[in-house]
């Protein structure tokens, strides 16, 4: 088993001729895996790290679950809510109600209106989605620890080297931020027309430069006081903070995003929360982080960071490369809520289109 309970799959053979082989096992990979093998297509998933999900990264903590990744989606997000359907998944509402706050300045105000949209969390994570489309592949379709190193291009298939060894197919999706397959190595940008290797190095990692973090106390004593669990802090450490709460309010739990670096993230949480919520936000349970910016296989580090947030859904990157043998399918290039779990299924969506396309 792999961590947080996935199935692990056997390692690859080191040579293995499939139709697609698709790079990363984050939604989209998933998603555009599980549709060509029900379209009777042969496909191999090389991921990266030893899990399956990407940024999807849901944990367990005491009465449910905490999303360190995607907390929400959002109504009108139509490929999202036919997953929850078809694998019976339990959502709530995101909590709302009560005011929120901002901090400026050194004063803490209140603002008696509702400031977020409605939305929708999952019940037990959203890792549900994960489980739900890996359990419908068949076993060793996806290989886990297993980092892409280059791939090749001739005139009627592609060559993906890892460290397990090389797999031909008749075309690979990257199904990872365009960046990241820039910065590994993975694509000689060489071997791609100028305007799709500028788009795809330059295209920023959605959260590849935040830092989330979740703090776990034995009440949601901020509803209490009236309080919805968000606030906004201009110029502090966490930007954003809302509630996180289960849907009876355990497990209890505010998160945060903040801009990484920070040099001790969990405790600059805590100290913001106690400036915003009063003394008993400095008794956590429990504080997990994680500082997306440094985790492996998820954001460049040659390239650094981007503002480039307008190359969200290029054509350059919409539009498949190596005449159709090189799919880009990341969040990062939905046309559809970008960034959203939503936009990853609707990159999947696409990619499985140009595909199975007549």
């Amino acid at each position: 088993m792999l961590p947080n309970g996935r199935p692990s799959t056997p390692p690859a053979s080191p040579v293995s001729d499939v139709d697609v082989v698709v790079v990363g096992a984050g939604i989209s990979g998933l998603a555009v895996a599980d549709g060509l093998i029900r379209a009777g297509r042969s496909v191999r998933v090389f991921e990266a790290g030893p899990t399956l999900g990407g940024r999807i990264r849901s944990v367990e903590v005491p009465g449910g679950h905490a999303d360190l990744g995607p907390t929400w989606f959002w109504p009108g997000e139509q490929r999202v809510a036919r997953l929850v359907d078809e694998f019976g998944l339990t959502i709530h509402d995101q909590w709302a109600t009560g005011d929120a706050l901002v901090a400026a300045d050194g004063v803490v105000r209140r603002l008696d209106r509702p400031v977020m949209p409605p939305s929708y969390r999952f019940t037990n994570g959203a890792v549900g989605l994960i489980d739900g489309l890996a359990g419908r592949l068949p076993s060793g379709t996806v290989t886990v620890d297993c980092p892409v190193t280059r791939i090749e291009r001739a005139d009627d298939h592609v060559t993906v080297h890892t460290t397990q060894g090389p797999s031909t197919a008749e075309a690979v999706i990257a199904a990872v931020p365009p960046s990241l397959a820039m910065d590994s190595g993975m694509i000689d940008p060489d071997h791609l027309e100028p305007s799709v290797a500028e788009a795809a190095s330059s295209i920023p990692v959605w959260m590849g430069g935040v830092t989330k973090a979740v703090a776990i106390y034995p009440e949601p004593f901020w509803r209490q006081l009236g309080l919805s669990g968000t606030a906004f802090g201009p110029g502090q450490p966490f930007g954003e903070v809302h509630d996180m709460s289960g849907p009876d309010g355990t497990p209890a739990m505010l998160f945060g995003f903040g801009q990484a670096p920070l040099a001790d993230p969990a405790e600059a949480f805590v100290e913001q929360l106690t400036a915003l919520f009063g003394p008993k936000a400095a008794e956590p349970a429990q504080v997990l982080v994680v500082d997306w910016g440094r985790q492996p296989f998820t954001a460049p580090t040659r390239l650094g960071l981007t503002s480039r947030y307008d190359l969200y859904g290029s054509p350059h990157l919409t539009t498949p490369s190596w005449a159709g043998r090189l799919h880009w399918a990341s969040t990062e290039t939905a046309t559809t809520a970008p960034g959203h779990i939503e936009g990853a299924l609707a990159a999947a969506e696409r990619t499985l289109g140009a595909l199975l396309a007549p």
